[in-house]
């Protein structure tokens, strides 16, 4: 294992950590300012539209200045948004909390794995990237759980203490970065040069996945998936706090078995890969989220509700180290972070349109029927990963057509 990828895993673990660690318990936070279900979405929602607007133009930021500088301010930016939300007392607070917060999230979401994969490369590891993200993704799991659990339990003493100690989780993340991450120096060059090459990457990076036909499947499938995914994320605390009785800390400890079967779902797709194709994962994936969704979606009662939310997060775990090794596939390290924030783009913005559709439906209908529709749209994601395939199958045929000539 090389230097830059024992760096990664430390660092992206403990960036996940503290970026998901309200993650049990923020629906019932929000909740408890006095917001109603939609209101609730509408908040994230604003976080992701932020993300949307944000993640090019800093992904951007990334490949001209360095991935480590972006990676630095998002740790320092991220502090301050976790403080501020420690003293939230009204929605307003929560939204220039998100906006504050959302900058700081495309700070880092193309810079650490881009810097990554080229490091690794540099130093001759040739891990294949779908492996290395599987990793990455079950390490984060981990720290999630044990995260999971502690801001469960520290909710009953006061929800801002566990703004509080994410916060500092941040500040010491940075640290570590600025002593840990390796990265030759940028050479300098004049203010209106900087800004040419910015917005040249910019356009470079958006054109290569418009002509893509890959790129732009792999980035509508993203978009359809976390519309379906997101609103269910918000609403499980609600649905099971209401069906547990109102003890908060068993969501810390449904936080960690969710987290389980995601890590569960990353350990074993390197076996998976060897005996099936990329795309018919993803299709089992979808089948099986869908349904699992569904059957939490028509049941009642505590038992069978938790078991469908366990058992659907497996999918997330088989399905997004096979969406970044895909896109990592397909581009050069000119304008790696900036097409992985394009897909990243693609992502936020399913989420906040999701958010705001299947707010209305759980505020108007009940959070059952909005998971049923989202079930149902995951189950039609399926066909389209086939037509991935073909694609890439027709790609690489033409390749070696080409190799022969």
């Amino acid at each position: 294992m090389t230097r830059t990828e024992r760096t990664y895993y430390l660092l992206f673990g403990l960036y996940t950590q503290w970026g998901w660690f309200m993650a049990p318990v923020y629906p019932l936070f929000l909740l408890g300012l006095g917001l109603d279900l939609f209101q609730m979405n509408v908040v994230l929602a604003i976080y992701l539209t932020s993300v949307f607007l944000f993640e090019v133009p800093t992904g951007a930021v990334a490949d001209v200045f360095g991935r480590k500088p972006s990676f630095l301010l998002s740790c320092a930016v991220r502090t301050c948004a976790f403080a501020l939300y420690a003293r939230a007392d009204s929605f307003a607070d929560c939204v220039v909390a998100e906006v504050l917060d959302a900058l700081g999230s495309t700070l880092a979401s193309g810079a650490l794995d881009a810097w990554a994969i080229d490091g690794m490369r540099a130093e001759g590891g040739r891990m294949p990237t779908d492996r290395f993200f599987a990793r990455a993704q079950t390490l984060s799991r981990i720290v999630m759980v044990v995260g999971g659990v502690c801001s469960g339990y520290l909710a009953m003493i006061s929800f801002r203490v566990n703004w509080s100690v994410a916060a500092a989780g941040f500040a010491v993340t940075g640290f570590l970065a600025a002593y840990l991450m390796e990265e030759a120096p940028r050479a300098r060059t004049a203010s209106a040069t900087v800004r040419g090459a910015y917005w040249e990457t910019v356009r470079a990076g958006v054109a290569i996945v418009a002509a893509s036909r890959e790129l732009r499947i792999l980035c509508v499938l993203s978009f359809a998936i976390v519309f379906a995914a997101v609103p269910t994320h918000m609403t499980w605390p609600a649905r099971l706090r209401e069906i547990a009785g109102g003890e908060v800390w068993v969501l810390g400890w449904v936080w960690a078995f969710i987290n389980g079967t995601a890590m569960l779902g990353s350990y074993v797709l390197p076996q998976l890969l060897m005996r099936f194709r990329r795309e018919h994962v993803l299709v089992f994936s979808a089948l099986w989220r869908g349904a699992t969704l569904l059957v939490a979606a028509l049941s009642g009662s505590f038992v069978p509700v938790v078991i469908g939310v366990l058992l659907q997060e497996a999918a997330f775990g088989l399905s997004e180290p096979i969406f970044l090794s895909w896109i990592n596939d397909r581009i050069g390290p000119e304008q790696r972070a900036t097409i992985i924030s394009v897909r990243s783009m693609f992502v936020t913005l399913g989420g906040a349109v999701g958010l705001l559709c299947l707010g209305l439906v759980a505020r108007g209908y009940g959070i059952p029927l909005a998971w049923a529709v989202s079930a149902t749209l995951l189950l039609l994601t399926a066909p389209w990963f086939l037509l991935l395939g073909s694609r890439a199958l027709a790609l690489a045929a033409l390749d070696n057509v080409r190799r022969a000539d």
